[in-house]
């Protein structure tokens, strides 16, 4: 007799005692069925405050660097489109200067007519004017190219452009110089001043444009970076979720057993 009681009393504790258990994974496995639903939701991997702070900390301070080099690649960029329209105005008074040259030229012809040297006059007048003209408006938004004091940034922690300045190339050479065929030395120094502006502009363009593909390089390594501390795996939390949701499922079958079991030793008890 005591050892059916003791029977008894075991198969009861057992039964009660594995019907707890199941509710708790039941209830575990409720609340990881529920942050997987969450972060498939929002697209994050931290849904709670208090969950992988460090790496949140670490992710907020890359994506305000991030952030910073956005509107550095930005600035980048119109400082490149400035230097193209400098370029192209270089490009322009190369062409006036290599004109100035051939009526220079045409001026040593000691068999010119006085019509001719008022022509030749005429011509290098205007290309002279015209020199000075493309100068004074080779600016971006107001502020000077040649000769200028621009300071560039790009960005958190990237070195800019302290001064983005080059020299203007003023024309020495007069029309009466070039008529006569006199100008030859005033070319030389005007040329010489044309192809430092010209090297000058090229470097700056090369010196951003080679900053740009860092900044690039650099904005897909931090957002791949910042996306990995904080957005959610797709694929591996739908997989988390599958599997939640089948030991939800294989949970409540375990429950109804537990519970079938307690019905069992009600069953005893009433016999």
């Amino acid at each position: 007799m005591a050892r059916e009681q003791q029977e008894t009393t075991m198969t009861t504790i057992n039964a009660g005692g594995a019907f707890y258990r199941v509710q708790n994974s039941l209830n575990q496995n409720s609340e990881a069925v529920s942050k997987s639903m969450q972060r498939l939701a929002s697209g994050k991997q931290n849904i709670a405050p208090g969950e992988n702070t460090a790496s949140q900390a670490i992710a907020f301070g890359q994506k305000a660097e991030l952030n910073s080099l956005k509107v550095g690649i930005q600035n980048a960029n119109e400082v490149l489109q400035a230097l193209e329209m400098v370029n192209n105005d270089l490009g322009i008074l190369n062409d006036m200067v290599v004109r100035l040259e051939e009526l220079n030229a045409l001026g040593e012809n000691g068999l010119n007519t006085a019509q001719d040297i008022a022509a030749i006059n005429a011509e290098a007048g205007a290309i002279i004017t015209e020199y000075a003209a493309v100068v004074a408006r080779a600016d971006w938004k107001g502020n000077d190219i040649f000769g200028g004091s621009a300071a560039i940034g790009f960005g958190r922690n990237v070195t800019g452009i302290a001064d983005l300045d080059i020299t203007a190339p003023v024309l020495t050479v007069t029309a009466a110089t070039v008529k006569a065929g006199t100008g030859d030395a005033a070319l030389l120094v005007d040329k010489a001043a044309l192809d430092a502006a010209i090297s000058a502009g090229g470097a700056f363009y090369n010196q951003v444009a080679n900053t740009m593909s860092h900044l690039s390089s650099l904005k897909a390594g931090y957002s791949l970076d910042v996306a990995t501390k904080m957005d959610v795996d797709f694929a591996n939390e739908t997989t988390e979720l599958a599997k939640g949701q089948i030991l939800a499922q294989a949970g409540t079958a375990m429950l109804a057993q537990a519970n079938a079991q307690g019905q069992g030793m009600l069953a005893l008890i009433q016999s």
